[in-house]
């Protein structure tokens, strides 16, 4: 990974009249613009800082590095995707006739998120260039395979969730099930640009494949 020298800055908070949470939210809002334009590997701290509107300084203090400030976007990507995956899942739950199984309910809520899935297949293109990156990089492969097993968990326990109130099992670790539906949906994001007809129409197909899988296993 491309910058990885760190620097202690300023004391929290020093130069800083927008406040530190302001701050780090707005140097991780020009990070996510700077990547999608430029690419990651061609993005650097001080691209990022002048687009925000801060110094250095003001970096580190929130930052330690580059890794830490991807690990930042991808923890905030993570939870941004898993909050609007559970509300689609849980209200579609709440909305389930009696009787309804996980393999109803889910499929069913993702359906509703089909299409709106833009921001979720610009976020995958920014994730395939750090999966490159990190087959030669130990700090990129770190923070990669701890922002996975940050996704499943949440997506994890939102299925169990699920079972637990339809009264449904799973022949299969869940784990293993959400890494296939996770798997899917990977692949059509990478199908083509993010709003066009062919990676909607991909989506479409991987919730269908995966309403299969969920009905060959859930009981």
């Amino acid at each position: 990974m491309a910058e990885t020298t760190t620097a202690a800055g300023p004391a929290p908070g020093a130069h800083d009249p927008r406040g530190r949470a302001a701050t780090r939210r707005e140097l991780l809002e020009a990070a996510y613009a700077e990547f999608l334009e430029a690419g990651y590997l061609r993005t650097t701290i001080a691209a990022v800082c002048t687009r925000a509107g801060y110094t250095r300084g003001a970096f580190y203090s929130s930052f330690r590095s580059k890794e830490e400030l991807v690990a930042a976007l991808y923890a905030s990507a993570n939870a941004h995707q898993v909050a609007r995956i559970r509300r689609a899942v849980l209200g579609a739950l709440d909305r389930a006739p009696a009787g309804a199984t996980a393999a109803t309910v889910v499929p069913a809520a993702l359906r509703e998120l089909s299409g709106r899935v833009g921001a979720e297949a610009r976020w995958f293109g920014i994730v395939t260039e750090l999966r490159g990156v990190a087959v030669r990089d130990d700090a990129a492969r770190a923070v990669l395979l701890d922002a996975q097993e940050d996704l499943y968990a949440g997506l994890v326990a939102l299925v169990e969730e699920v079972l637990h109130r339809t009264g449904s099992t799973l022949d299969l670790p869940v784990r293993d099930v959400v890494a296939v539906g996770v798997g899917l949906y990977e692949r059509a994001f990478a199908v083509g640009d993010p709003d066009d007809d062919a990676t909607a129409a991909a989506v479409a197909q991987a919730t269908d494949t995966f309403e299969a899988v969920l009905r060959a296993v859930a009981r």
